[in-house]
Formats: structure tokens, sequence, C-alpha cells
């Protein structure tokens, strides 16, 4: 193969493909080269980086995609050169033709070469050291070529701003609908609408209320300042030039603290004018341009996420938490710091300048206690969980669980607090078993079914039959118990299926699709012809998110069904869809005999056997949420990714409890089976 584009060519039936079929490469070199990266759900998962080289895409197959942890070096296999027009290619490349599967754009943008004169260069001397600048992908690259297999390269990231824990993305969000734009100029402030009562409210961040300067912080490559101000303040520009980006605007608040650590508006009024000394802190609470992007018109809950993503730890310039949904805690923590009030923001809000509705300002009643001896930090980890406090003393808040996220232990407890009304019925009276990660999610776990000796006497326990003894287990009705189990590290729950009084009758049957490496649109495309099947022998399956990397359908189930009837079910409908879909599932429960095809586990539905409930957070990269969807959800564009501890509450407060059905809904199998056996037959 003489010309670049040959081996592209060969492969591929364009007649068959939809893949662009190439004109000739561009002899011109571009000022500013492009790359894309491409998901592509073949028969494995994998991600094709590809880099503008010589007129046309050089391209690296990476079967375990990118992460910002320096020390993960991951295979790029070198493939052949892909036109300019695969730029923005999207499509399913069909079965039977060559990458048939799914490919979709994950990331794209523009990128530089270090220490060679031109990419071709970098390319022939076997080191590629790049700049990449896209919506995911940031900073410095290497990809370097091993000994042995000249189609065999690895790819890391370098120790910059942007590196750190483990994590494929920088900031974690979804930029894909946000705009370019020029860095902004004057802006309007967003401000409080008017006062209100304390409230607690699913959908609504609540955050401390400082004693300083609003003022906006800009950081433009080296170059840093705090609009409007002329004093020179070295300790919160150093604090700034650490953030983990090239271009940042940053809504926040000036703060000087006295010697009890505490804000002081006269204090900082005094050290800008040269007349004291004083800890100065800049206290972001708004991400409002990153890099390229304008992130005004994404909600208040995910552009938080992504400025806790760039705010390093330890610093001058400090990320202000918030706790969602109950607004009465707050207050009293800040009361009891002497801090003037809280301030309420919907959490799916826009930045729009001026007085919000959506921002909302709640003082503490009377003059702030500014004598009071609880210092900020002990009052807010004392703000989680207030209204229940009396019986759940929560410790080490602080502690990370997502490190990727920074997410900490308090952030898990904080959203469970949010979530506790509507996730408790769905764990009430079932026995529970905890799966508790004592150092956050790349620590150690261990699953607890038997209750302990020394656990607190007001936790309710059922004495469950195994093996010829009575083991206790853990019953979670309340939100004193919720809490509990989130204070021992319990990042998800797992409840049985049925409840006591009647454990031997499940409440539902459930299929849980398990793609263990097989591309999530396959999960999808089974989940809906599950959907499909399951409503045309006269049923009303419900579907969810696992939280992790699979989908869930329920069957609630009249009383009087055993285990093994739903069991036989959920195999009869499983092995159906399998017959259907032979090329994308299977049954078989090895994993090591499945052939990347997508499982269909029906086996959950058994005595004693769990599937975690809606709701409940996940132990994974993303803080992922288990979320209850409605069946048009359920497309190719369905990214389970979305749902988050951030974000589930706002959604919850927006749609309501889309799984509540599964409590109520009670549905008969009979004649759903002869249905079924109908359908088996005429097959």
């Amino acid at each position: 193969m003489d010309r670049p584009l040959d081996a592209y060519k060969a492969k591929r039936d364009f007649a068959k493909t939809p893949e662009p079929s190439p004109a000739e490469p561009s002899a011109e070199t571009p000022e500013r080269p492009v790359f894309v990266v491409h998901r592509h759900e073949a028969r494995r998962l994998h991600y094709d980086l590809r880099l503008e080289i010589g007129g046309v895409l050089c391209s690296w197959a990476v079967p375990k995609g990118f992460d910002y942890d320096p020390k993960a070096k991951h295979l790029a296999v070198r493939t052949e050169d892909h036109p300019m027009e695969y730029l923005t290619f999207d499509g399913v490349i069909p079965k039977g033709e060559y990458g048939a599967g799914t490919m979709t754009i994950w990331d794209s943008g523009h990128y530089e070469v270090l220490y060679s004169a031109t990419s071709q260069e970098a390319v022939e001397k076997g080191e590629l050291k790049l700049i990449l600048r896209g919506r995911k992908l940031r900073g410095q690259w290497h990809i370097v070529k091993t000994k042995g297999d000249p189609k065999s390269w690895l790819l890391f990231k370098s120790k910059d701003a942007y590196s750190g824990p483990s994590r494929d993305s920088a900031l974690g969000i979804d930029l894909d609908r946000v705009p370019e734009a020029e860095f902004p100029g004057a802006i309007e402030p967003m401000k409080t609408g008017e006062r209100s009562a304390a409230f607690s409210e699913l959908g609504w961040f609540f955050e401390m209320q400082f004693a300083g300067l609003r003022v906006f912080a800009e950081k433009r490559g080296e170059e840093v300042s705090l609009r409007g101000l002329e004093a020179e303040l070295p300790t919160i520009e150093r604090g700034l030039r650490g953030l983990r980006a090239e271009n940042a605007l940053i809504d926040g608040v000036l703060v000087a603290t006295d010697e009890r650590g505490r804000p002081s508006a006269e204090l900082l009024e005094r050290v800008l004018t040269d007349d004291a000394e004083a800890e100065l802190s800049f206290y972001a609470f708004d991400l409002l341009y990153y890099e390229e992007f304008d992130l005004r018109g994404l909600p208040l809950m995910e552009r938080k996420a992504a400025l806790r993503a760039i705010v390093p730890s330890p610093s001058t310039v400090l990320f202000v938490d918030h706790v969602a949904g109950n607004g009465e805690s707050l207050l009293e923590a800040v009361a009891a710091a002497g801090l003037p009030g809280v301030i309420a923001k919907r959490g799916a809000s826009l930045y729009e300048g001026g007085p919000s509705p959506d921002w909302l300002e709640i003082p503490c009643e009377g003059a702030p206690e500014s004598n009071a001896e609880v210092a900020v930090s002990e009052a807010l980890s004392r703000s989680v969980g207030s209204r229940n406090k009396t019986r759940v003393k929560l410790t080490n808040l602080g502690k990370v669980y997502w490190p990727a996220e920074g997410y900490t232990k308090g952030d898990l407890i904080a959203y469970y607090e949010a979530i506790a009304d509507t996730i408790l019925p769905h764990l009430a009276e079932r026995p529970i078993h905890m799966n508790r990660y004592p150092d956050g999610i790349d620590g150690k776990s261990f699953y607890q079914r038997r209750a302990k000796e020394d656990a607190p006497d007001w936790l309710e326990v059922e004495p469950v039959p195994n093996d010829g003894e009575l083991v206790p287990h853990m019953i979670c009705n309340d939100r004193d118990t919720l809490l509990f189990f989130a204070n021992q590290g319990s990042i998800d729950l797992h409840p049985w299926m049925s409840r006591r009084g009647s454990l031997e009758s499940p409440d539902w049957m459930v299929i849980d699709f398990d793609p263990k490496g097989a591309p999530f649109t396959d999960v999808v495309r089974l989940t809906i012809a599950l959907g499909k099947l399951l409503r045309g022998i006269g049923l009303r399956p419900l579907v969810k998110t696992s939280g992790s990397t699979g989908l869930h359908v329920y069957v609630p189930l009249i009383e009087g069904y055993t285990y093994e009837q739903s069991r036989m079910f959920g195999e009869a409908v499983a092995r159906a869809i399998v017959r259907e879909h032979p090329d994308i599932s299977t049954v078989e429960r090895h994993v090591g005999s499945r052939e990347g095809k997508v499982y269909l586990d029906y086996l959950q539905n058994g005595m004693g056997q769990t599937v975690v409930p809606p709701y409940v957070p996940r132990p994974v990269r993303g803080a992922t949420v288990s979320t209850p969807l409605v069946w048009d959800e359920v497309n190719l564009d369905l990214d389970a990714s979305r749902f988050t501890i951030q974000t589930v509450p706002a959604r919850v407060a927006e749609v309501g409890d889309l799984f509540r059905a599964v409590l109520t809904d009670r549905q008969d199998l009979m004649p759903a089976i002869e249905k079924l056996q109908e359908i088996l037959a005429d097959g």
C-alpha cells in the first residue's frame, strides 16, 4: 500500500458501510491540527484516537480508554490511517463489515505536538508528546511506541495541572451541548431574588453565606486577577494559578478570617486598604467559563461539579460545598458558627445576571452569634442529618470516598439525607445487606449481612433462618437507620426482594442486563426488546439504570408467587430474548464463555439474593446512582453516567418517584405465562 488511505479503502465496501469514502489527502499544513476520539462499540468496546497528520487521521485503538492518572499506561494499537471526513462520522457500521458496531464521537478538539518539529517527525521517532484541548481530554499526553510489535504503543497522561486521580474526563460533566465562546467581559452577577424562611426541598442546594466581598476571579494562562480589585494579594493569586484549567472565570467571595477562623467584613476592608494583615481565602461557588467554553447555560448542579474538579486542595481558593435538600440543618449550623445566613439555590438553575427567584437568602434570626465558640468547620460537620442527629453520631465526614470527583463521606450522607423520603419505601421491611467501603471506592470493601452485637439498640433487626440458625438481619424503616448505614461506609445498599412476614414470596421479578465489556448500546437494544415482549404479554414493566454499567427491568408481582416461580418466568423471558438476539445476548453465567455478549441475569430471582434498589449511589467512578427511567428514555442516546449524587435529587424533584409503581402495581403472571407460551410455540 503506497498511499496513506489505501489500507482504509481496502478494508471497506462503501456500498454497505456508512463510513465516508475518502477524497485525496490534503497537502496543506494546518495552523491548529485537530483530533477526534471515537467511542467504538464493536465486539469489544474501545476508543479510537485520531490525530490530523499529513492530511489524514493517524489512528490508534485504545482498548481501556483514557486515564488522568500518570501511572496508568494503556495499550494503544496503531491502525490504518482514516480520511479527514471521519472527523464528523457518527453511525452504525453493519454486522459483517469491518469494524461492525456503533461509532460515536466521544471527544474532539485541537492539539499541538511538543519537542518535535512536526507531528509526522514525532510519529516516525515513535514518541508523540501532545497537548490535547478537547471537551474531555486536556493537557499533556504521551504516545510511545513499544519494542517488538510495530503497532504496539503506550498512551499515558503527563504530570501536569490536569493529572490526578483515575478518571477519563477533565471535569466529569458533559460539555457536548456547551458553546465555545470568547472569554467573557463584564458580567452582571446573579443575585438573590428575595428573602425566605428556612426550608428543605429536593432540587435545592443550600450554601453558607459569607461576610466578605463578592468578586469574579479569572485565570488566563498564568495571568490571574480579581476583577475590580487593585490590591496585590499574592496568596490568592498563587491559589488561582493552581486551578486545573488554562482559562477560568469563577464567581465567589473574598474573605478575611479573624483569629477564631470566622469571616470578618471589617477586617477584610482594613486588609484591602493596607491597614491590617489577615489570612485571606477566596470561596468559589460557581464556574461560569472553562477553557474555551461558556458554562452559564448549564444547570447549577453541573457547574458546581465542574468547579469542584478544577479547585486544588489545599489552597487559598476553596470550593463552597453545599447541603442538598436540607436548608434547616445548614441554617442551624451556620448560626452556631456565627455566620449571617444561608443562600438557597435551585439545582437546575442557569446563571442569569440580576436578582433571581432561583436564589433565595435565608438569614439567621437575630444577630449572628459572633461570640459562638463553635468553629465553622465543626458547625458544618454537624449540618448533615441534623434533623435526626439525636440517634446517629456522624463521623469522618471529610473523608474522600470518590477521589476523582472529590466527593466525600459527607456528600454521600447528604445525598441520602436529601433522598430519604423517596428511597425509604423501597427499603422498608426488607432485610438489608450493607456494602461497606470504609476508605472509599479505591479501598477494600466487604459485605455485612449480620447485625453486629454492638449495633445501636434502636436498630430494627429481623432473625432470618439460614442453615439451621437464626441470623439477625438489619431492617431500614426510617431516616436514622439510612444515615447509620451511610455512616458505616455503606455506599450502596442491598435489600431482599421480599419483606419480613413473607420472606419466601418476592415482590417482583427482575432481569439484570450485565454487559461486562459488551457495548452499552447492546444493553439498550435488549432492554427495549424485553420491554416490548413483556408489554406484549400483558405486563407493565419498569426500568432503571443499575448505577454502574447495566440496566434493570422489574415486574411487580401479586402476593403468593414463590422465588422459584419468579426465577422460572425470568428464565423463560430471558431465553426468549436470547433466541431473538443470539448475536448480542446470552444466559451463560460464566464470564469467560459469554463471547462479548450481554448477560441476561435471571438467577438473581432467588431467596436471599439482592439487586440494588432505585436511588442508591454505586461505588464506581462518577458517584452514579441507580435511577428509574421512563421507557422513552431507553434509547441509543441514553447516558447513564449523568445520573449522580449531584443530579438525582433535582431529577426526583422534577419527575417524582418513577419507580413507585413497583410497590403498588402488583401483577399476575399466569395470564402472561399463557401468552408467552403461545409466542414461543409460534416462534
